[in-house]
């Protein structure tokens, strides 16, 4: 596909040209469809809460430049502080890296670079892996920025304005497993596509033995159920039948049951029986994982161990999850930020290796060789510490994508050495330009993904 001069083509930059798609031109416009009999797809779409800190993640500074230093007091001229040396005073972690990095404080891994709050888990994966920086949100407003990203659609207010990532997905794939759509602690969106698509919302592991086992006493009485199957199997073509779906509540009611029908399922509910010890089928995963307290089960490292069983044994087809928390700080971020980051990515670093381990049905590549990703925060912090010994809100930040169709290795875009401002990136070259460049922002990455996976984007192709 040959590059032209539009902001789209951010998607045959960053993705494999090819591809496995089948572009087709119809009145509504150019659709991609993934081609019969291919790979199967999963989605994996993480959420670190609370607005990171790239400094110490996915867009770092040396600490040992005296352009990033503060020196007699005096602010460093970019307006960039990367404090290495103050979140060392407190993280044992981060003294680890800078020790390690001779006072610089940055990790490579080919040509990748990541913060020192990145573990050692997270940046054996670099190879897989792109960065995507100086991406503008648009926002400081924790629940837009969070809803911008989960729906590629700036919201209206504070409201989710679309469907979620996760959701198109589902929609376009269609239910092929018990739980096709799973949300762990992540906010999901559901704006016009069948009700099948829509995510089933847990907490933990829990929640998700409690919808997949039956409940004692929840049998209907067998003339209700008898009638309830009938209205199912039934579709008379009548004024009343019509009238009950004027807003297509007879539908959702039957999507409903069916979905409800596919959720019961006690042989894979199994797979989700999180105590300690851990019965014989789980102690690989427990052990995979680092599960060791009851507080772990339900933590990022707990979460990430359902999500892998959900996608590895067929149970889901997209997870979204949050594996990054408590990253809102404005006071206490060398206590804080660091561990939550590392925290996260540790958890995320485990999860992929686990789904490496495991083989794809029918084919014989592995589970992460068939999985796209998504990792994002709402925005980012501040380069420069406040007087509180914390950093604010800043309106650009950075994600990271992988899976089939994306150019691992990679980094996009990028933010300046000037207070972390955006740079445009020309989407026809791939080469930062401030002439004729463009700001990336979230709907360009939900379309990249969509495309890498033979999807369709046409609806958030309005976005700009």
């Amino acid at each position: 596909m040959k590059p032209s001069l539009s902001r789209r083509n951010f998607l045959e930059i960053l993705s494999v040209a090819g591809g496995g798609l089948v572009l087709q031109q119809s009145p509504l416009g150019s659709q991609a469809f993934a081609q019969a009999g291919g790979d199967p797809k999963y989605l994996l779409v993480v959420y670190f809460a609370g607005g990171w800190d790239q400094l110490l993640a996915l867009d770092p500074r040396p600490q040992n430049d005296p352009q990033f230093q503060v020196i007699a007091g005096r602010a460093p001229p970019t307006r960039i502080q990367p404090a290495y040396d103050l979140a060392g005073a407190d993280d044992a972690g981060v003294a680890q890296v800078l020790t390690a990095t001779g006072g610089s404080g940055v990790q490579t891994n080919g040509n990748l670079s990541f913060g020192p709050a990145v573990p050692q888990s997270f940046l054996q994966h670099a190879p897989d892996l792109a960065i995507i920086r100086g991406m503008q949100m648009d926002t400081l407003t924790h629940e837009v920025g969070r809803r911008y990203l989960i729906t590629g659609k700036f919201p209206r207010g504070l409201v989710a304005s679309g469907s979620s990532l996760n959701t198109a997905f589902a929609a376009q794939m269609g239910a092929q497993t018990d739980v096709p759509n799973l949300a762990m602690n992540v906010e999901t969106y559901n704006e016009g596509l069948p009700p099948s698509a829509s995510a089933v919302s847990v907490a933990s592991y829990r929640d998700l033995l409690t919808v997949m086992q039956p409940q004692a006493g929840a049998t209907l009485p067998a003339a209700s159920n008898t009638a309830l199957a009938s209205f199912e199997m039934t579709t008379p073509d009548s004024c009343t039948a019509h009238g009950f779906n004027a807003n297509g509540l007879t539908d959702a009611f039957k999507d409903a049951r069916a979905l409800g029908r596919n959720l019961m399922n006690p042989t894979k509910a199994s797979l989700f029986n999180f105590v300690l010890p851990p019965p014989a089928p789980l102690t690989d995963l427990f052990t995979a994982f680092g599960l060791t307290t009851a507080s772990d089960l339900t933590g990022p490292r707990g979460r990430a161990a359902v999500a892998a069983q959900a996608l590895a044994n067929g149970v889901s087809q997209v997870v979204s999850v949050t594996l990054g928390e408590d990253l809102d700080d404005h006071f206490d971020w060398s206590t804080q930020q660091p561990a939550s980051l590392r925290t996260g990515f540790d958890a995320l670093g485990r999860l992929i290796a686990y789904l490496k381990t495991k083989q794809a049905p029918g084919t014989t590549k592995n589970i992460w060789q068939c999985t796209n990703l998504m990792v994002f925060s709402e925005f980012s912090r501040t380069p420069m510490m406040n007087t509180r010994e914390g950093r604010d809100h800043h309106l650009v930040s950075s994600c990271l994508v992988a899976g089939a169709g994306i150019k691992g290795n990679t980094v996009f875009g990028a933010s300046t050495n000037a207070g972390m401002a955006v740079t445009k990136w020309n989407f026809a070259t791939g080469a930062l330009n401030a002439a004729s460049g463009n700001v990336i922002r979230p709907p360009d990455v939900h379309a990249t993904l969509l495309k890498s996976m033979g999807l369709s984007f046409g609806h958030i192709s309005n976005q700009s």
